[in-house]
């Protein structure tokens, strides 16, 4: 049996998942004919859970979260959130997309303040909230340089800390390590899994890396070619806290030996980093 952590030990069951995505079917037209994205995906996310959605470029990943922020409409199907499937999406669910998008003539903290500001918060109490978070996402002595001056990871760390400024208690992924180098990428795992720790956000995550989903999610969705359907389900029941270190231990490796096993079975032409 495996043991389970702290935080999973603490969480309540709750009357309605944060996220419920049911049949969700999408098209668009490409050339006068309609092609089809998705083809009734279904998705549950639960409060403070960190979901990952897996599956081969061009499949729709991007269009289900583009679907579930509220930036684009089902053909058909619906989309709860909390509950909810008349509520407005758009506005509520934080988004972070794999580039940074950091304006170049704003420093850091600018940067970080600007979704608060146009939001109507004032400029410098926006700014004084970015401020007093800055140490949490590793930003502290980087507030006055500019984007040019960074690293990646310093950037989607810049980033992040403007995309959780607005407070949703649900955030949107969309890839955001998938241009960092090798050795960025897994400080940036280790560092996304202390700060979901930390502020307790319920979490939906595009990857194409099956060692990230597994090392990140409390359950990995995998999406088949376009038109796209879940093709996998898999609970990941190890504990937490986790790090890389974990990847070489036998029930990571069982998981990831079942996921890529199970990806190549379902679809031998399917390219999974």
């Amino acid at each position: 049996m495996v043991e389970k952590s702290p935080l999973q030990l603490t969480k309540q069951p709750t009357k309605h998942p944060t996220i419920f995505a049911d049949s969700i079917y999408k098209s668009y037209m490409v050339d006068g004919r309609r092609e089809p994205v998705l083809a009734g995906v279904n998705l549950t996310v639960n409060p403070g859970e960190l979901v990952t959605i897996i599956g081969p470029s061009g499949c729709g990943k991007s269009t289900l979260l583009n679907i579930i922020a509220g930036l684009d409409q089902p053909d058909s199907g619906t989309v709860e959130l909390d509950g909810d499937a008349g509520r407005n999406r758009l506005g509520s669910i934080g988004y972070m997309q794999q580039k940074d998008l950091l304006l170049p003539w704003r420093s850091v903290l600018d940067n970080a303040a600007l979704g608060l500001e146009i939001q109507g918060v004032p400029r410098r109490q926006a700014r004084q909230k970015a401020l007093e978070l800055t140490g949490l996402f590793g930003l502290a002595g980087f507030e006055h340089q500019y984007p040019f001056a960074l690293s990646g990871g310093m950037r989607q760390r810049a980033a992040f800390l403007r995309t959780m400024l607005l407070g949703q208690d649900v955030v949107l992924l969309d890839e955001p390590f998938g241009a960092l180098d090798a050795l960025t990428r897994v400080q940036m795992q280790e560092w996304l899994m202390d700060l979901w720790n930390t502020l307790k956000k319920t979490i939906v995550l595009i990857t194409h890396d099956v060692e990230e989903a597994i090392l990140l999610s409390d359950r990995v969705y995998v999406l088949s070619t376009r038109p796209a359907k879940i093709k996998l389900m898999m609970e990941i029941d190890l504990p937490r806290p986790r790090s890389f270190g974990n990847v070489t231990d036998p029930d990571f490796i069982e998981l990831k030996t079942r996921l890529l096993t199970l990806l190549h079975q379902e679809s031998p032409q399917m390219s999974v980093g």
